[in-house]
C-alpha cells in the first residue's frame, strides 16, 4: 500500500515534470522570492523536496516572503494562522522503533498566512552583487567590476561542476541529463545564497528531465537530496576564506584572553600582611607585575604569528581530514560542510580531529547518509566530551561554537517538528 509520504512525492514529481514539458525550470522561476526559503525561528535553509515544495508553494500563491514556520512556533510569537489557510506538508526523518529512519509529515504555513507579520532581518538585496563578487572571490574566482550578471551565473555554475567532480557526488548518476538536474538545482540554490538574480535556463535539457521524472518520479527526490548537498559543498567553498578568518579571528580573542589570565596571576600579589607571607616585601610588586605583562604580550604575539603563518592552510586542511574521514565512514560520495551559526545538527560523532586539549579540537557529524557536518567543539568541557558513536545534537553558536543541545530542548524541538 502506498504511503501519504509516497503519494505525495508522486503528484508533486508529476506537476515538475509538466512545468518542465512547458519549459518551465519550477526552482528558477521569477516570481519566487530572491532569497533561499527559510526557517521562520533558526533562519535555517529549507533543502531537498522540502525546499521544493515550498518554492511551489511561493509560487502558487504569490508569496514574497521566504519564511516558514509551524502553528505552533507562531503561537509562541503571539500570533496565529489566519482561518481558512492550508500549510504546506513537509517531510521530517526520525528514527522508529524498528530502529530504521521513517518519514513524519509536518506542516508548515508562510508568515504571510499569519494575523500579523514576524519582523524580517536586513540583509543584502539580490541584484548588489557585492556579496556575491566576495563569496566568489572566497572561492579563488575573480569577477572584474561592472561584469554582467551572466558572469556571475556562468561562474557559480563553473564551481558547481567543480565541486561535484571534486566530491564525487555525482559519479554514481548514469545519465548526462540527470547529472544536469543536479547541477541545475544547485547552482540555483547557491545563486540565491549569493544574492545573484536568477532567471530560466536557456537550453536546458527540460524535457529530458520531464520525461525521467515521470518514468521514475523517485529521480526528483533523489535530485533534489544531492541538489541541496552539493549547494552546501558550493557554498562551503565560497565561505571558507571567511571560515578561515573566522577560525584565526577565536584563536586571537583566546590568546588575548590567556595573556590577560597571565597579567592577572602575576598582578596577585600580598597586600599588607597575609597569613601565609608575613615578612612579604612589596618593594618589587610593580616591576614584577610589568615583567609579567610584557612576558604575558610576548607569548600573545608570538602565537599570532604562529597562526599568522597557518591562516590560508589550517580551515582548509581541517575540512580536507574531515572529508577522508566521511568518505572512510559514509562512503566516496560522502560531503562535508562546516557548521554554520544559529543552526542545530542531529547525527552521530563519526570522527574527532584534535585532543582534549588541543585548540583546533573538531567533531565530524553525520546528519545523512553521504553528509556530513564539521563541529569547532574546542568549548566542550572535559567532561562532556564527545566519543566517535554518540548520537547527539549540537548547537551552534554566532561565534561558530558547537555544544551538546540539552535533552530536555532536543526533545522540545523534535516534538514541533522544526528538525528537517
Amino acid at each position: 500500500m502506498q504511503s501519504a509520504t509516497e503519494k505525495r512525492r508522486e503528484e508533486f514529481a508529476e506537476r515538475v515534470a509538466r512545468s518542465l514539458e512547458a519549459g518551465i525550470i519550477p526552482w528558477q522561476r521569477k516570481d519566487l522570492p530572491d532569497t533561499p526559503i527559510q526557517s521562520a525561528v533558526s533562519d535555517r535553509e529549507y533543502g531537498g523536496l522540502n525546499a521544493l515544495y515550498l518554492m511551489e508553494k511561493c509560487a502558487e500563491k504569490g508569496y514574497d516572503d521566504p519564511r516558514f514556520i509551524t502553528a505552533s512556533e507562531a503561537n509562541k510569537n503571539g500570533l496565529y494562522v489566519r482561518k481558512g489557510e492550508h500549510g504546506t506538508v513537509l517531510e521530517h526523518w526520525a528514527e522508529g522503533s524498528d530502529g530504521k529512519m521513517k518519514p513524519h509529515g509536518y506542516s508548515v504555513f508562510n508568515v504571510q498566512q499569519l494575523n500579523g507579520r514576524l519582523p524580517m532581518p536586513e540583509k543584502e538585496k539580490s541584484g548588489s552583487l557585492e556579496k556575491a563578487a566576495q563569496m566568489l572571490k572566497n572561492a579563488g574566482i575573480e569577477i572584474k567590476p561592472g561584469s554582467d550578471v551572466k558572469e556571475y551565473r556562468d561562474a557559480i555554475k563553473k564551481l558547481t561542476v567543480k565541486v561535484a567532480e571534486e566530491t564525487g557526488l555525482t559519479q554514481y548518476v548514469h545519465t548526462p541529463e540527470l547529472v544536469a538536474l543536479r547541477y541545475s538545482i544547485a547552482s540555483t540554490m547557491a545563486m540565491r545564497e549569493a544574492g545573484i538574480p536568477v532567471e530560466q535556463t536557456e537550453g536546458a535539457p527540460t524535457k529530458s528531465w520531464a520525461q525521467s521524472i515521470k518514468h521514475d518520479p523517485k529521480q526528483l527526490s533523489k535530485a533534489a537530496r544531492d541538489g541541496s548537498l552539493l549547494a552546501g559543498a558550493v557554498l562551503a567553498d565560497m565561505r571558507a576564506k571567511q571560515e578561515e578568518q573566522s577560525f584565526q579571528a577565536s584563536r586571537e580573542r583566546a590568546e588575548a584572553q590567556k595573556g590577560k589570565e597571565l597579567v592577572s596571576e602575576a598582578a596577585t600579589v600580598p597586600r599588607g600582611l597575609d597569613s601565609n607571607l608575613p615578612n612579604a616585601d612589596l618593594s618589587g610588586v610593580q616591576e614584577g607585575v610589568i615583567a609579567a605583562a610584557g612576558k604575558a604580550a610576548s607569548q600573545v604575539n608570538d602565537l599570532r604569528a604562529s597562526a599568522s603563518s597557518r591562516e590560508a592552510s589550517v580551515g582548509v586542511d581541517k575540512i580536507a581530514a574531515a572529508r577522508n574521514v566521511a568518505k572512510e565512514q559514509l562512503g566516496k560520495d560522502a560531503i562535508v560542510t562546516s557548521a554554520q551559526p544559529g543552526r542545530t545538527y542531529q547525527g552521530n560523532i563519526i570522527g574527532i580531529l584534535g585532543g582534549l586539549t588541543s585548540p583546533d579540537r573538531s567533531a565530524i557529524q553525520a546528519i545523512g547518509d553521504n553528509h556530513a557536518i564539521l563541529h569547532d567543539i574546542r568549548n566542550i568541557s572535559a567532561n562532556a566530551h564527545l566519543k566517535i558513536g554518540d548520537d547527539v545534537s549540537l548547537a551552534v553558536d554566532e561565534q561558530g561554537y558547537s555544544s551538546v543541545q540539552a535533552k530536555d530542548e532536543k526533545l522540545s524541538q523534535k516534538r514541533e517538528g522544526l528538525r528537517r
